[in-house]
């Protein structure tokens, strides 16, 4: 992995964190918006599907990271990064 590639895997990696916590946000809005009462269908299923892409974009961020932090501790010249 030559350093540009390093600094690549880097800005993936803060971009999918990005991602991932613009959509939590998202879920922290909608959660917000929760009442005494039962929420109605469709806000239930805004609510699932929203909790869906906060998964995925976890999972994402987490995949990035867990590269990243591999070229890091073998130090990105390592013919062994991924």
């Amino acid at each position: 992995m030559t350093y540009k590639e390093f600094l690549d895997l880097h800005a993936k990696c803060v971009t999918a964190m990005r991602v991932y916590f613009a959509v939590a946000e998202k879920s922290v809005v909608l959660l917000a918006q929760c009442t005494v009462e039962p929420l109605s269908p469709t806000k239930r299923l805004s609510l699932i599907s929203q909790e869906v892409a906060e998964k995925e974009a976890h999972g994402t961020y987490l995949d990035s990271k867990r590269l990243l932090h591999e070229a890091a501790l073998q130090g990105y010249g390592s013919l062994n990064c991924p």
